[in-house]
């Protein structure tokens, strides 16, 4: 019982994020700053790319051989990103630096999620070789 109490203060007490607190703007603003959201923000997104890709690696290679299911994991696969190789070494600043230089380069596409920001960004500059 006590185990549920404190799930629910935990849950009211949390603050809420407000829609739009990762925006392109959001983030722009940080740009000429300290960057440190900036950089937060895209440690914190690669961080979530690599689960998500560890997920899709791994059911990818443990469906059970059905056509659909085969499918559905391959759209996972690639929604997630598989196909973005990040150099060893590569820092969230130096992706963060980058990101504020798109941004500053295309201040009409500023009104995207971070998100979408990040996965076009990530895609275009890291985007594996062709074997």
């Amino acid at each position: 019982m006590s185990g549920i109490l404190i799930a629910t203060l935990l849950a009211t007490a949390s603050p809420k994020i407000p829609a739009g607190f990762s925006s392109g703007d959001f983030l722009y603003s940080d740009c000429g700053g300290s960057r440190q959201f900036v950089v937060e923000y895209v440690a914190g997104w690669l961080d979530k790319w690599n689960r998500d890709e560890y997920l899709a690696r791994r059911i990818f290679t443990e469906v059970v051989p059905a056509p659909k299911a085969i499918v559905n994991s391959a759209y996972f696969a690639n929604s997630v990103g598989v196909n973005v190789c990040v150099p060893v070494g590569t820092t969230a600043e130096a992706i963060g630096n980058t990101l504020c230089t798109f941004l500053d380069e295309n201040p009409g596409i500023r009104e995207a999620t971070g998100d979408e920001l990040m996965t076009t960004l990530i895609a275009y500059k890291y985007r594996c070789p062709v074997p």
